[in-house]
């Protein structure tokens, strides 16, 4: 069986935002003025960002780059009205996370009055069922299950501690516009994980106050179409945004696999 993945490029906002690469195609009768107005409200650094990631996050306006070209990686973070409720996600199956989540959920919940939701699997967690600062919060934390719960709209952002594939896994959750991510490094990979987890409080408080500045990333969006199969509007393909990269498993089958990028 072969697969045709259809990759087209996207910008992730600090983990979270996403738009079309602006690729457009030319019909015969559209004039050149048109086209060189296009090509003039491009980026030469990247594709211009939307304002607005998650219900309340936005890119800060700075009216003196307003006629210049800006640097992707100079954005800064402010907030349409103040967040109430953010993600935690933390790395599965590592006992040194552990506290760090608790000290991470009770002084959200506590310090900063904030709706905080986990995974479901963090509620059965025997680790943490016997700890006894998570018992205090256990009942005032919301919670979601993969791939049954819609979390659209309803984070302001996300925090995230472990390594890349924990953010990774954050960038799948959100296949719209994706809140933003703050990531601490817990994990054995920190190549998109900025922060250290030492002095959490003050930088948390630093997001939440929009004192903060944004990183922007890309998401390939992959349109999976399988051989002989009929693709109509109540059968879409699959349609998948992915930030790092595709992993395509044979699964069973001992023979090699043809496979059509395009």
């Amino acid at each position: 069986m072969s697969e045709n993945l259809r990759p087209t490029s996207e910008v992730l906002l600090s983990g979270g935002l996403k738009v079309d690469d602006g690729g457009h195609s030319l019909s015969d009768d559209q004039s050149l003025s048109e086209l060189a107005l296009r090509r003039r409200t491009r980026s030469l650094n990247a594709p211009s960002p939307i304002q607005q990631f998650g219900p309340c996050g936005r890119i800060m306006k700075n009216s003196a780059m307003v006629m210049t070209i800006q640097d992707p990686a100079s954005q800064r973070l402010t907030w349409y009205k103040p967040p109430l409720t953010v993600l935690v996600i933390k790395k599965v199956r590592d006992v040194s996370v552990l506290s760090p989540f608790v000290q991470l959920v009770r002084w959200l919940i506590e310090e900063k009055r904030m709706v905080v939701f986990v995974e479901q699997s963090v509620m059965d967690d025997s680790l943490l069922l016997g700890n006894a600062d998570f018992s205090g919060v256990k009942e005032k934390l919301m919670t979601f299950r993969d791939g049954k719960d819609d979390l659209t709209d309803k984070i302001d952002f996300i925090v995230c501690l472990g390594g890349d594939g924990t953010l990774l896994y954050a960038s799948l959750l959100f296949q719209q516009s994706v809140p933003p991510v703050m990531a601490f490094h817990l994990g054995s990979l920190g190549f998109l994980t900025p922060f250290e987890f030492e002095n959490f409080q003050e930088q948390v408080t630093n997001v939440l106050e929009g004192h903060a500045a944004l990183t922007l990333r890309s998401r390939l969006r992959c349109i999976i179409m399988r051989k002989n199969e009929e693709v109509t509007k109540a059968k879409p393909p699959s349609n998948l945004l992915v930030l790092n990269e595709v992993v395509i498993d044979r699964g069973p089958s001992p023979y090699l696999s043809n496979i059509d990028l395009f």
